[in-house]
């Protein structure tokens, strides 16, 4: 149950900047007075902490807080979900026993997800994708070695996310994905499993625009790849860091990798979702 102590303790455990405290504190008040909010507010809670992760995953069909919560709820709801998903993160942190660096890790991510919406995109909540994605972490779904994160789907499958920014270095990435394996068997006690990736990284429409030296393509070379659906949105976010352009002529060329897109584009080139399996050739050296 939430209250102003466990609202204090996960500030303090998260390293929350504190000036958000007061909002959550009028939050709390708000949600007590509201008998429908509340019981929306604790069903959600209840989905996302201790239900089977598929219900979970339902939920990123979701695209704002009154269709998964009530009509009309304050935006700074999804804030607090992730609030009360402290409690939880501490017990799981112990019954996967992460050590200390990725318990660190663990704790920054969750912190990112609940500030972040709010202080640079100036959002009142955290979209309902940040609060999955933290949920993610939560549940100890994603560990994070080096410059990847590898998500638990099941016994057999690990997938594979490239966070905004990372190092995409050649070197770096296999590295990262060498060394994960054995904290993969460790903390999911799993043995023989298959790493997946979709991304518009793995793009094959992409591929074909760069040269071979380049950190994507080698990064593509990785895995068998097929096409996935549509992700020029995608494209437009991480390589523009634009949301949508209704006019590609206004976009940026300020990277090599920008001004090639953006001459496809133009060209009314379709992107697709790379779709890839890790090849079995990177841990040869391991034999």
């Amino acid at each position: 149950m939430l209250n102003k102590n466990v609202i204090d303790e996960a500030f303090e455990f998260y390293n929350i900047d504190f000036h958000f405290k007061e909002k959550c504190y009028k939050f709390l008040e708000e949600i007590n007075s509201h008998e429908k909010m509340k019981l929306s507010y604790y069903n959600i809670c209840k989905i996302l902490y201790e239900k089977e992760f598929q219900e979970v995953e339902k939920l990123w069909d979701f695209k704002n807080s009154n269709k998964l919560f009530i009509d009309k709820i304050n935006p700074f709801v999804t804030n607090m979900v992730i609030l009360l998903g402290y409690l939880y993160h501490k017990r799981n942190m112990k019954i996967y026993n992460i050590d200390q660096h990725q318990i660190t890790i663990h704790k920054k991510r969750v912190k990112e997800c609940f500030e972040n919406d709010i202080i640079y995109r100036k959002y009142k909540g955290v979209r309902i994708s940040q609060m999955l994605w933290a949920v993610y972490f939560i549940r100890i779904r994603i560990i994070e070695i080096g410059s990847l994160q590898f998500e638990y789907k099941n016994n057999l499958v690990i997938k594979i996310h490239i966070p905004k920014k990372t190092n995409l270095s050649f070197t770096e990435v296999k590295n990262s994905i060498k060394k994960s394996k054995d904290e993969i068997r460790k903390i999911y006690k799993i043995n023989e499993f298959n790493y997946i990736c979709d991304s518009w990284l793995l793009s094959n429409q992409i591929q074909e625009i760069i040269t071979k030296n380049t950190n994507i393509y080698q990064f593509h070379d990785l895995f068998d790849v097929k096409n996935g659906k549509d992700c020029v949105l995608d494209i437009l976010n991480f390589v523009f860091e634009m949301e949508k352009c209704d006019d590609y002529s206004l976009l940026p060329t300020n990277t090599t990798l920008q001004k090639k897109v953006k001459e496809q584009l133009l060209l009314n080139k379709k992107f697709y979702l790379g779709i890839g399996v890790l090849k079995p050739d990177i841990f040869k050296e391991e034999k």
